[in-house]
């Protein structure tokens, strides 16, 4: 038993210690050259800039005009999107968005108030399009009282219509 265990231990260690030619070869890829699939790319700036949706890359030249002068409230895709959203609403909204001042299109955003006619400060209307996010917000105020509503339910409302909002806030207290 003593020389089996012996034997055994001899072959493994002159087992380990074979020559080099004896070991496999290590197979190489038949004529393909293997390009380094390093795909990081090494950067300091890690902000993300969404960029405008196609649909709303005309509006950015409404800046400074009236809303009446370019038809905002029918230009595609708004006209849809701004029935579908407001449905019996919409003529509430029309009524308010009457008397306006010039469209503003800042980072991205749209935004433009009214009011109807000898009524200003208590019934008015607002719209802000956030054209990077594809989002239609709407606010509309009824003797002061303000109802934001945003497409799709979104609630992230852009910062001019909450300035806009606030107004109303301001003039009750």
């Amino acid at each position: 038993m003593k020389n089996c265990l012996t034997g055994l231990l001899l072959l493994a260690v002159a087992a380990c210690n074979a020559p080099e030619s004896n070991k496999a070869k290590q197979n190489k890829p038949d004529s393909v050259t293997m390009i380094p699939a390093d795909t990081m790319i090494h950067t300091t700036d890690t902000t993300i800039s969404p960029s405008l949706v196609e649909s709303w890359k005309s509006y950015e030249h409404y800046n400074g005009k009236y809303a009446a002068d370019v038809r905002l409230l029918v230009q595609p895709p708004l006209r849809q999107r701004l029935k579908q959203m407001l449905g019996a609403e919409e003529a509430e909204f029309a009524k308010r968005y009457k008397v306006m001042p010039p469209i503003e299109v800042e980072n991205g955003v749209l935004f433009n108030e009214g009011c109807k006619p000898h009524d200003c400060s208590v019934e008015e209307a607002a719209i802000a399009i956030d054209m990077k996010r594809d989002v239609i917000y709407i606010g509309i105020a009824r003797s002061r009282s303000v109802k934001l509503y945003g497409e799709r339910g979104d609630s992230a409302y852009p910062e001019k219509l909450l300035k806009w909002m606030m107004k109303f806030e301001e003039t009750t207290n």
